[in-house]
């Protein structure tokens, strides 16, 4: 112990590591672009866009639904189609293991989602893609769901509105 320490002992009593609380997991979140530590609950009550500089936050493919369209007569058109391996492709790990990652981190079953509803009282069918679902892939899934999404658009007369939140081909595709 140095001199200074027997002179001025610590005020802060220290404390074993395993008496500390922890603070939970994914409460907090910093903003990229302003380094405001932001209460995930209110960035998401505020459509996950930081209230001090309005950077707009990666949102999932439902979150955003669910903010776009109203809440009375939704309806998810494709569900039931869901991805097989036809082709038992592998490179460094299997298909299936990575379908089942996707979604365990998602809960998605595939890389789109499609909802049928309104905005402002006004029918539409909506499709957004989900970028944490392997990077938002396109498979036979996205594409059937896709054209599903359209064909209901066409018999129904109403818009179809297509979010993409990907890199790559669905950049070009957006435009």
């Amino acid at each position: 112990m140095s001199w200074l320490e027997k002179l001025l002992p610590p005020k802060i009593q220290h404390t074993n590591p395993e008496d500390r609380r922890s603070v939970p997991e994914g409460l907090w979140i910093k903003c990229p672009s302003c380094d405001t530590v932001l209460y995930k609950t209110d960035l998401e009550q505020n459509q996950n866009v930081c209230p001090s500089c309005s950077h707009h936050h990666r949102i999932g493919a439902r979150a955003r639904l669910n903010a776009f369209l109203d809440n009375e007569g939704r309806y998810e058109i494709g569900q039931e189609v869901l991805p097989v391996d036809a082709l038992k492709f592998k490179d460094s790990r299997k298909y299936p293991e990575r379908l089942k990652e996707a979604l365990e981190n998602t809960g998605e079953t595939d890389a789109l989602v499609v909802m049928g509803g309104s905005v402002l009282g006004i029918g539409l069918v909506a499709a957004c893609f989900e970028f944490e679902f392997m990077g938002g892939s396109m498979g036979s899934v996205v594409g059937e769901r896709f054209v599903r999404g359209v064909h209901t658009a066409i018999e129904q007369k109403v818009p179809f509105v297509c979010f993409t939140a990907t890199g790559g081909a669905r950049m070009q595709e957006g435009l």
